[in-house]
């Protein structure tokens, strides 16, 4: 018997099981303390850093390469696991939308195996409007009943109102995870959205301020910020998102957290609030914390404006991660400054055992490579802050958090600045030097945002890497089957999958004429 051979049932378990990824439906987005990667550019002798959200992106790009690779081995395979392209829509371009609608409604059956849909937008072609992309997004939602992530990684505003209303009719008990960027105007609409969909377990929301995009960075005004949008009957409703877990706000969520304090999230474990470059309208986050605190595990406040750490810290006893920023100018660093003995809290955290620092720009890198350009912060502003950052980080020990075990550098832009001159210089190293000193002393691992050791930047050379790394590799490859022993976990097929994957590259390679032109869906994607 040849894999030809085999029964359409099996066929299908054996190809779900080699392409199919399981960490594209999951729900939860990634966070601050995700871990990012070097990759190295083909084109050029340089290293990029990728994002999470980069990486995602990546993996369905695999995903559908390989998926391709079996449907067009043969007219059997095609028919098999053409549905595999289905379970997980990303569209990179709005032109891809098109053809997708015209299966879909053609082939409505289809519909039935869409558990993702990830849209992410470069541009918009001349001949497409706003208008025709919300008519064939809603489109598309009306024939997925069984959507669980719904992802929009570009603004859409004047849209929301029939993409929410698609999703609250047709995925209402499905849905379990939303991304999507909004203006503060929408607030009324996402309140009667979120009402409608009981079974979300993560939201992600980005509020956009509308006069972002057409004003000039340097002349940026807050007046739009200073408008509170009209919620009219929406602002009597109290939710209750008794699946919630995850909930991540980003922009201009004043209002928004200020409804939310009333709100009821009694599964809520991890919150982020990015508040970007505003310095105006900050959130009440205390209040909201007195009210959701209690039980979270997860904790990311990145904000320019200051906040009350050591209350926000006893409002949430139960955490084991939390992320800040250390540039905060924090009541303690006034007492050191007098030469008086200051803490940052009161009482130790005894469950944190992971801190995220946010920012840090001015920590390592010079004035031009902080700020992107020649100007900057004054010479008295940068000190200033090195000083507090040097306060912040010297309070980071066993003393105030028994359980600390890492402390995490999260800033990318930081990183990538550093990959570029190679190695904090001058200030900055002997930063460095002491900061690694000091964790050192506190048995406590001071990393990037990739989880490497701070100060370990990729090598410029690929024998460097293979010569260095070949070791290390071969260490981590024996303890991972040692490990796997120990678990009792030896999966019988992984050999035949393996051989499986060959043959389809073989026969992918021998079949170079595939019996359907690519000039349909699966092409596209």
């Amino acid at each position: 018997m040849t894999i030809r051979d085999l029964p359409a049932e099996l066929l299908t378990d054996i190809f779900e099981q080699v392409v199919n990824d399981d960490s594209l439906l999951d729900p939860f987005h990634p966070t601050s303390m995700s871990l990012s990667r070097w990759d190295r550019r083909p084109t050029k002798h340089d290293w990029i850093l990728v994002s999470p959200n980069e990486d995602a992106h990546s993996k369905q790009t695999r995903v559908y390469a390989a998926t391709k690779a079996i449907m067009f081995t043969c007219k059997q395979w095609y028919r098999i696991a053409y549905h595999l392209l289905f379970r997980c829509l990303f569209l990179s371009d709005i032109v891809r939308l098109p053809p997708l609608c015209f299966v879909l409604d053609r082939y409505a059956w289809l519909g039935w195996y869409v558990k993702r849909i990830h849209l992410v937008r470069y541009y918009i072609p001349r001949r497409v409007a706003m208008a025709d992309v919300e008519i064939m997004l809603v489109t598309v939602i009306q024939h997925c009943p069984n959507l669980e992530l719904f992802t929009v990684e570009w603004p859409i505003t004047p849209s929301f109102p029939a993409i929410a209303d698609s999703l609250a009719t047709y995925s209402a008990k499905s849905l379990r995870s939303v991304q999507w960027k909004i203006s503060p105007g929408c607030l009324a609409g996402l309140i009667w959205t979120l009402d409608a969909l009981p079974a979300l377990v993560s939201i992600s929301i980005d509020f956009e301020s509308l006069s972002t995009s057409t004003t000039p960075p340097g002349d940026a005004s807050e007046t739009s910020e200073d408008t509170s949008p009209l919620l009219g009957t929406a602002s009597h409703i109290s939710l209750t998102l008794n699946s919630l877990q995850q909930l991540t706000v980003r922009g201009l969520s004043q209002e928004f957290v200020e409804q939310a304090i009333g709100w009821s999230f009694p599964t809520l474990q991890s919150f982020t609030l990015d508040f970007a470059a505003h310095r105006n309208n900050l959130p009440d986050v205390a209040e909201f914390l007195k009210h959701h605190g209690t039980q979270l595990t997860f904790l990311d406040l990145n904000t320019i404006p200051a906040l009350d750490l050591p209350g926000i810290l006893a409002a949430c006893p139960m955490l084991t991660s939390f992320s800040f920023n250390p540039d905060w100018r924090l009541p303690f660093h006034a007492d050191s400054s007098e030469g008086g003995a200051a803490r940052l809290l009161q009482e130790p955290h005894t469950r944190i055992t992971h801190l995220g620092l946010h920012q840090l720009l001015h920590a390592f890198l010079t004035p031009s490579q902080s700020t992107g350009s020649g100007g900057g912060l004054p010479q008295v502003a940068t000190i200033l802050l090195q000083r507090t950052n040097d306060l912040t980080f010297s309070q980071l020990t066993r003393q105030l958090f028994p359980a600390l075990k890492v402390v995490r550098v999260l800033n990318r832009t930081l990183l990538t600045g550093l990959e570029r001159q190679d190695r904090p210089e001058d200030e900055g190293y002997a930063r460095w030097e002491r900061w690694e000193k000091q964790c050192n002393k506190e048995g406590v691992r001071l990393e990037d945002c990739t989880g490497a050791l701070l100060g370990d930047l990729p090598l410029d050379s690929d024998d460097e890497w293979e010569e260095g790394s070949e070791g290390e590799y071969e260490y981590e490859y024996e303890e991972a089957e040692r490990k796997q022993e120990q678990d009792g976990l030896a999966p019988s097929n992984v050999k035949e999958l393996r051989d499986l994957l060959n043959d389809i590259r073989r026969m992918s390679v021998a079949e170079s004429a595939p019996f359907l032109a690519e000039e349909g869906f699966a092409a596209l994607l």
